[in-house]
């Protein structure tokens, strides 16, 4: 699980200076090897500031607000891919180019 409390944009945020509203995400993946080594690519990716940046929602539309980076969670425990949830046989392919496209390498 993620959260994010409300804050102040900084100097590589689109509004220096200006407010941004934080979130909560919940995120899932299975407790198996694949799994695993998802994770340690994940936390690689938050560390360097990639899972979350501070945007507009393409869900709500709210500006100058925490939303998800470019790297694809998935977001519920069921329901396939088509509902961002699992099984999901081609997510471990996606998560790997994902990372490695932003020089994060497992």
């Amino acid at each position: 699980q993620y959260s994010f409390r409300d804050g102040t944009q900084g100097p590589q945020h689109p509004a220096p200076g200006a407010p941004f509203s934080g979130t909560r995400r919940m995120a899932f993946l299975p407790d198996n090897a694949r799994g695993r080594a998802a994770l340690r690519l994940l936390v690689r990716a938050f560390l360097a500031g990639q899972l979350f940046s501070v945007g507009a929602s393409v869900t709500t539309g709210q500006q100058n607000t925490t939303v998800w980076g470019s790297i694809h969670q998935k977001t519920s425990p069921v329901g396939g891919a088509a509902a961002h949830g699992w099984p999901d046989e081609g997510y471990f392919d996606r998560v790997h180019s994902e990372c490695a496209a932003l020089g994060i390498i497992g």
